[in-house]
This record gives C-alpha cells, structure tokens and sequence, in this order.
C-alpha cells in the first residue's frame, strides 16, 4: 500500500516582526530601499536586540569589528599591455614595473630641442627650472578598494624624465614598508599590485635607488590608500521551518563608509536588493518567508544599488543558500496483519550539518523509528499488528539534549534513542496506506491464444482474478498484446501493464539505444489505445545464457528509455534487478545521479527477490519486500515469482503499488 503527502506550514508560525517591517514598507514605497522583493514572500526584520543601521536598509544592523586585519606585503607585477622596464645595474632590488616617458618634445627657436630638466633629489623643488618647479610627483591608483586577491594598478607621474639622473621613480607599499616599483627612466613609473585584505597606502619618490622607504630631502608624493576587501556571507542556520527566521550577516574587512560604499545583501532569484548597511564591517538582517522553499543569496561592497547588476561592486561574497523546509512522506504496505508498512520520508534540504532531524510518528505521536540525522530523507518499517489502518506524519526537529532529561532518561535515549523531537520546524500532513495490487505477467496472450488455453479464466478461477495483467505490446519473442486481450481487460475492470522488449535482450546499453526503443513502444502504445500519463516497462532481462550483453546495461540506456517515454507523455518503468550494486542497480544510481527526477517520476518494477517454493495466490500473496538499489528511487512493483516456479508455469506472479498508473481500458 503506498501513500504520500507534503508538509504544511504549522499555523502561527510567522512572527510579528516581519509583518511590521512589511508594514512599514508599504507605508514607505517610494524610498530606494522598500524593494518589490516583499511580493515574492521574503520577509526582512531587524535581528532581536540589534538596533537599525543609520541611513541603510530595512531591517539592517551596523556593527564595526573591533581591530584591523593583518595587513601583508602584495605581489607586484607588470600591467596588461606595457612591458617592464630594461634592468639597471644601478637599482639593487628589481621590480616588474613599467617605465614610461611622458615628455613632450619641445623645440626652440633654432629648431633644436630643448634640454630636459633634471630632477635631483639633493635640490630643491624651488631651485629647479621653472617648468618643473611648479610641478609635482603624483600617484594615482586604478581603483580605491578592490576585492581581496585581484589587482590595482599604481601610476607615479613625475615632472621630468629620471632618465640618465641617477635617480629613479621608486613607489613604496608604506603599510607594509615594501617596494613596490623602481624605474630609473622616463617620466612615468606603473605597476600592478595584489595584496589580500587590508587597506594598504602607498607613496611616490624621486630618489636615489634604495630599497627602503626613503627619508629626507626627496621629492614625494601625496600618499594614496588601496583598501583590499574580504567578504564573506554566513547564517547562523541555513534551513528552517516555513515562518522562521534566519539570521544572515554579510562581514566585510573594511568599513563600508570608509571608501564612501556599502554592504549589500541580494537575492538571486531576482537580482533584487534585499538589504544594505552605510556604516560598519558586519551587516545583519532576519529572513523569513511562510513557505517552503530555497532562496540563493550573495552580499557586495560597493555604489549602492537596487539591482545586482552595478558595474560599481568592488567585492563579491561566495553564494549563500537557504532553505525553508518542507517534508513528504510516502510507502507501501501489504496491508495484512503480520506485514510491515514501509515508509519514507523525504526533505527538501539536506540535514547533515543542521540542528534538525527526521522523525516518522504513528497516529498516536509516538516516533516509529530512529530520528535521522544525516541526508534528506528518512525509511522506517512498522510491523501491522491488527487489521486496523495505521496513520503516520513525518516532522523535522531537534532531538532533545541529554542534558534536560533525567538520569534514566538519558540511559534510554542512549539505548533505544529518543522517544520526541522538540523545535519542530515543519510536519507533513497525516496519511493513511492504500491497498497493494495483485497481478501476473505472461508472454502467452491471456486470451485467444493460438493454442486455445484460456489463460485468464484458468488464473482467475484457480489463483484469483487479478488486478492487472503484464503483457508485451510488440510480437517479438513472445506475441503481442491483441484487440481480444484489450477488450476483455476492460470487460473484467483489470488493469494492463505494457511491456516492451526488443528480439536482442543483451542490447541494453547506450541512451540512442533506450530513446530507439522508447519511441517504437510509445508508437506502440498509442496506436493500441493506452492513454498518456499510462506506465511502460522496458524489459532488462538479468544477463545469462539468453542474455549474456545485458550485463551492459548502463545509464546511458536508463536515460534515453525515460527521455523517450516521458516526452511521448508516458510514464518509464524500469523491469530489472532492483538488487542495490547488481548491473541494472549500479546502472539506475548512476543515472539518478545524473538525472535527480528518476526517483519520482519513474518507477522500477524489480525481479528479486524471486520466491522459490510457496503457492502464492491472490488471497494469500507474499509481504511486500522487493529489494531496492540503495540510492533514491521508487520501486512499485515487484515480481516475487517466476512461472518455472509458480502454481502455474505461464505465468509470473506480481504485486505492485496502487499508485503505479497502469493502464485500465474502458
């Protein structure tokens, strides 16, 4: 019996506070800051016990982190384009730095021209020709911050050519005390510089060359600040229930207003700003929506914008991505007194490294199983022990901490596990097992068969009329389904359960192959009258003596089936070894890996464990057990029984969920 059901948002979950920030929006709608973003759900508000960031964004606190970060020597190198300058023996230490001359050739009366001032750095500025007296050594930077790692470049002008002087442009990192460019030419010296965090300032000399910053009677510069950003985007939690709010703070190494910029947090989704801070290092906003779902979130340094499009962002965070929680549950059960019911639950987030786990509850609150901390997704198997029909609900919680509960309690939690969860942050609806199918497949037609056995009348009076009957759509080593079958089918109420196989059983491999054999059935199946939204089963036979390639079968052909049939508007089934690392199991994992949907939009119809001895019938079919892959997936049917092996040799005996849309004619 199979079920399944989603999460609702536990009702009065949503606090105040977003309401009121939503609120004052609205009243708000003109200002820059007041973005559409609300329409989509997202709710911003002040964190508890912060205080608003002066002159920034809804719900946005300010703080400034106390100390500066270590500031270490950048690595210099030569700008794009230029070329580093020829060596000098007269400078010691060599740098990548570009040299450049900047002087335009004048020409004097008699056409020769004119002499260029020197500049030496033991006169003075004022005794210098008068051209160059008035001038100044000048540095410029490419940008004023930057992100932490990338490049700026340094320009130093000076008033006359250093060439053949013996001095040099020499531009010093004064934060670290490193040189950072020599050029004893010309009149402009460039280089580019990296450095990590940190604001680094840098000044420009004509001196002597020297390795040091220079002191004295030398021709300097105004100094020139860099400022290296580092930014970085976290959440104390990155998943919660529908509702709940999520603390983010994006952290900047540098204080946004020092560069005249901000720290901007936006959302992904739709570009649009969800909040920004003018002051500080750390920028901090509660997020919330009602419902469930994932939001992608990145937080930058830069102009302030209502759009993540401005050219004028310096520093970038890594993607944060958050998670509001829903839940859904599903299984099967034989629905017979001594059976089990298997059920799973399924989140949408992975829980490893949350607060939160997994919990499966009976209709009576009590957990059924193990809490599970790790994945997405949790299984339990609950034995039936009357005829009454269980209810379960999945939530997503917290185990309690040992620490709140009595000794005793503490020594069972440690033996049996926890008997609660507590912080529940989202619960599934309750849901009830529906009834497991009963049916077989055969290769002979089940009527009008050539040799005159009436097959569904014999298997109908001896083992039971069954709820479905397996049968090939194209005659290849077995005939195919005929009018006569169809129209008795839909004479008894009994479902079909189309199968295709190719004459080569061992050509199995290959997504052309799958997407080739896919089109005939669904061509197949169209003209026979199966609907669309019906399954069809491809046939993986296991590999043997009749089959020896079908040890090939691989995800290329697992994906070429299911592309083909889900774009005719059917539905795949997988006939195969459902055994977790046999060829068809490691074959489906691997596509599911690829191809996430698999598990929820196609099912596997699997042959093990194939039961040797009992004579199954409708009234007293096997429990429900067939194996599964080991990764994701959604077994719905399972042949427990081969003809060698059956009351009858004609048929296989099969059980499936009733939630396997198979195909009823009318």
């Amino acid at each position: 019996m199979s079920f399944v059901a989603l999460a609702a948002a536990p009702a009065g979950v949503v606090s105040s506070a977003p309401h009121r920030a939503a609120a004052a929006c609205a009243q708000a709608i003109r200002e820059e800051h007041c973005p559409a973003a609300f329409s989509d759900g997202l709710q911003v508000s002040l964190p508890d016990g912060a205080q608003p960031c002066p002159g920034s964004g809804d719900g946005a606190a300010c703080v400034t982190s106390a100390g500066s970060p270590k500031v270490a020597a950048g690595v210099a190198s030569t700008p794009d384009g230029l070329t580093a300058c020829p060596s000098d023996s007269s400078i010691s230490s060599s740098t990548p730095a570009a040299c450049i001359d900047t002087t335009p050739l004048a020409s004097s009366q008699s056409g020769t021209p004119a002499e260029s001032p020197i500049v030496s750095p033991s006169v003075p500025i004022a005794s210098l020709q008068p051209a160059a007296a008035h001038q100044k050594l000048s540095l410029s930077a490419s940008a004023s911050a930057m992100q932490a790692g990338q490049g700026v470049v340094l320009t130093a002008t000076a008033p006359a050519s250093v060439s053949a002087t013996g001095t040099a442009i020499e531009i010093f990192d004064t934060t670290a005390g490193t040189l950072v460019a020599a050029c004893s030419q010309g009149t402009q010296c460039s280089v580019a510089y990296a450095a990590e965090t940190g604001v680094h300032n840098f000044s420009a000399y004509i001196t002597r060359p020297t390795s040091t910053v220079p002191t004295g009677s030398v021709l300097t510069s105004s100094s020139v600040a860099v400022g290296w950003i580092g930014l970085t985007l976290k959440a104390v939690n990155v998943v919660a229930g529908p509702g709940k709010a999520m603390l983010v703070t994006a952290a900047s190494t540098i204080p946004a207003d020092q560069f005249g910029y901000a720290i901007e947090i936006f959302d992904l989704s739709n570009m649009n700003r969800v909040t920004y801070c003018s002051h500080g290092t750390n920028c901090s906003v509660s997020l919330s929506q009602p419902s469930s779902g994932g939001r992608s979130l990145v937080a930058a340094v830069g102009r302030p914008t209502s759009k993540f499009s401005n050219p004028d962002i310096w520093a970038v965070s890594d993607h944060l991505a958050l998670t509001w929680l829903s839940i859904a549950i599903g299984g099967s059960s034989t629905f017979q007194v001594g059976g089990a019911v298997h059920i799973n639950a399924t989140a949408n987030a992975d829980l490893t490294n949350t607060p939160w786990s997994i919990g499966i509850f009976d209709d009576k609150g009590n957990l059924v199983g193990t809490p599970c901390k790790t994945g997405s997704s949790c299984s339990a198997n609950v034995s039936v022990t009357s005829s009454a029909t269980p209810r379960f609900t999945a939530a997503i919680g917290a185990v309690p901490p040992t620490r709140n509960l009595t000794k005793l309690g503490q020594v069972l939690q440690k033996v049996t596990g926890p008997t609660s969860l507590v912080d529940i942050q989202v619960r599934s609806a309750e849901v009830q097992p529906s009834r497991i199918l009963w049916g077989v497949d055969s290769c002979k037609a089940f009527t009008g068969d050539p040799s005159g056995s009436e097959l569904f009348s014999s298997i109908s009076g001896s083992l039971g009329q069954p709820d479905f009957w397996g049968r090939y759509l194209t005659s290849t080593v077995c005939p195919g389904l005929s009018w006569p079958e169809i129209y008795l089918a839909a004479k008894a109420h009994m479902g079909i359960l189309p199968i295709y196989n190719d004459y080569n059983c061992s050509s199995v491999s290959g997504y052309d192959t799958g997407m080739g054999y896919a089109q005939v059935a669904t061509g197949v199946a169209a003209h026979d009258g199966v609907p669309q939204g019906r399954v069809i089963a491809i046939d993986i036979e296991p590999p043997g003596e009749a089959c020896p390639g079908a040890v090939s079968v691989d995800a290329g052909f697992i994906r070429g089936w299911y592309d083909g049939v889900r774009g005719a508007g059917y539905v795949a089934l997988f006939y195969g070894n459902g055994t977790g690392g046999s060829e068809f199991g490691s074959a489906w994992c691997q596509a599911q890996s690829e191809v996430p949907a698999l598990s929820t939009t196609a099912f596997i119809w699997s042959f093990e464990p194939s039961l040797v001895a009992g004579s199954w019938s409708k009234s007293n079919a096997p429990v429900w057990q067939p194996y599964r892959t080991g990764c994701p997936d959604y077994v719905a049917a399972w042949q427990y029984q081969i003809g060698g092996n059956a009351p009858n040799s004609d048929i296989d005996g099969d059980e499936a969920l009733s939630d396997l849309p198979l195909w009823y004619p009318s």
